[in-house]
């Protein structure tokens, strides 16, 4: 399953993330990761940074695959299921990963293999 974070929407999550990462960081689960961003399955299967930030104003960036804000239950929640599982989790990506997409003008790729997960740009497939 490949999931596809598109350009425009991941520009601006980073612009924000790099804004919040200077104000400090948010923690995993009690994980301190570095500056990065959060994939996270539960309402659809979305990107948000892991930057401090005001309460109600957090920018997510959902996979054009599978967000609820756009699609059919039916669809989105199969999507997330075939992605992410039937429960709701988080990963960790990397600052870096994603600013390469953003320097690249990419989308962010997302892929699910049946043990792993990959991540890349839009040049690398």
């Amino acid at each position: 399953m490949r999931l596809t974070f598109p350009y425009h929407p991941l520009r601006e999550l980073l612009i924000e993330a790099e804004a919040r990462w200077r104000q400090g960081l948010r923690l995993r689960w009690g994980i301190k990761d570095p500056a990065g961003f959060w994939l996270i399955g539960d309402q659809g299967v979305y990107l948000m940074h892991n930057g401090l930030f005001v309460e109600g104003e957090q920018r997510v960036v959902y996979a054009l695959e599978c967000d609820p804000t756009t699609m059919p239950f039916e669809q989105w929640s199969s999507a997330k299921r075939t992605s992410f599982g039937c429960f709701s989790g988080c990963e960790f990506i990397d600052g870096e990963t994603v600013r390469d997409a953003v320097d690249a003008g990419s989308s962010l790729i997302v892929e699910y293999h049946s043990t792993t997960m990959t991540v890349c740009t839009e040049a690398y497939l």
